[in-house]
């Protein structure tokens, strides 16, 4: 097949970035032949080997880069029986992958002057022109939620909506080996022996750490470790007037997350809003339960009091207090048990079973339509 994937940017890092290249290379490794469509590189592309168009947005303002870069994207002629496959905010293409999940309601959980500053104004209208706009043929979601999301938000069909999963590399993450080997139940790592409640984030207003102070008030026995950005200044006062700052431990950006997955005792994910958090699939594949949100795709994986415990309502403190002490009332062996169900739920998730569905779903659209439809 002739592959093209289009993105403002394929370079080097950050998430989605790092994604399209394992993808491209994927793709150009099992035969295809791959072209990328981009505004920016820093060279990672190029190492790719596979064909560059490049769209020019030099001296564009940065607010609506993203809606200049769309534009002159789907200008550019069409080539015959090439597949065009978007990743961002564009809005003609043949498949768009929403990765992000529904930026419509992503957008409610934003401070106000986020949610009315003109770079959100405009992601809004290129997503009302990607969904509603007819130039996109199918699309992509990474979790059953966010299908079911824009069929309510954007009137979306069903048929025009196909999941495929995010991967997980369970060999990387994965329980410590002794521990998997030998049967043995993870210790309790935190000061004195006392149970770890992990908390990762990049946003911690959306990813629900507010509501978790508080909640940290019904389980004293336990202590929370905090992964990611640095606390703010809010994060502070409300840890401190919520009296728990004695039992949290900071732990800043952390390059691998393997340890600290094993060193916990529960991972809590108390979101607002995720598509699909890889952080939820990492730790399931380490053997950690958690406490994960109904708000974020990941908890279509989540079977209740099986593999982990499922939070209904992510914004209510009191709710997510009587699930911690739910959580640290299971026994250790009972709560090992619980791990090695989530590790086995996550198994499927590998990266060929990820790019084989890519693969289907291609074949599929250039397949043509059956007579009378």
């Amino acid at each position: 097949m002739r592959l093209v994937l289009v993105y403002h940017q394929i370079i080097g890092r950050g998430g989605l970035e790092k994604y399209l290249l394992s993808l491209a290379r994927a793709l150009s490794q099992r035969g295809h032949d791959v072209r990328v469509v981009t505004a920016c590189t820093d060279g990672a592309a190029e190492a790719l080997g596979v064909g560059m168009t490049r769209v020019s947005v030099r001296g564009v303002p940065k607010w609506c880069r993203l809606a200049v870069f769309a534009q002159r994207a789907a200008a550019l002629p069409a080539v015959s029986e090439e597949l065009v496959l978007g990743f961002g905010r564009t809005w003609q293409q043949d498949v768009h992958r929403a990765g992000g999940g529904c930026h419509a309601l992503y957008s409610r959980d934003l401070p106000w002057w986020k949610r009315w500053s003109l770079k959100n104004r405009v992601e809004l209208y290129l997503e009302r022109r990607l969904y509603q706009g007819g130039r996109t043929r199918h699309f992509v979601v990474n979790a059953s939620l966010v299908g079911r999301q824009l069929q309510q938000v954007y009137g979306v069909p069903a048929d025009r909506i196909t999941v495929i999963h995010t991967a997980v590399d369970a060999e990387r993450f994965a329980p410590d080996p002794d521990e998997e080997a030998g049967g043995r139940v993870r210790a309790q790592a935190g000061a004195g022996g006392r149970p770890v409640l992990l908390f990762v984030s990049s946003n911690h207003r959306r990813k629900g750490l507010p509501a978790l102070w508080r909640a940290l008030g019904a389980v004293p026995e336990a202590e929370l470790w905090v992964a990611g950005a640095a606390l703010s200044r809010r994060d502070r006062w409300m840890m401190a007037a919520a009296g728990v700052g004695s039992r949290v431990r900071v732990l800043g950006e952390v390059d691998d997350l393997v340890p600290v997955y094993r060193q916990a005792t529960w991972f809590v994910h108390p979101t607002l809003y995720d598509a699909c958090a890889n952080t939820v699939l990492q730790s399931m594949a380490c053997g950690l339960p958690g406490i994960i949100s109904a708000a974020d795709g990941a908890s279509e994986f989540i079977r209740d009091g099986e593999n982990g415990l499922l939070l209904a309502q992510p914004g209510d403190p009191v709710l997510l207090g009587d699930l911690l002490q739910r959580a640290l009332r299971y026994a250790p062996a009972e709560r090992a048990a619980m791990g090695q169900a989530a590790r086995a739920t996550v198994l499927p998730l590998t990266w060929a079973a990820h790019v084989a569905a890519w693969e289907s779903l291609c074949q599929k659209l250039q397949q043509p339509p059956e007579r009378g439809r």
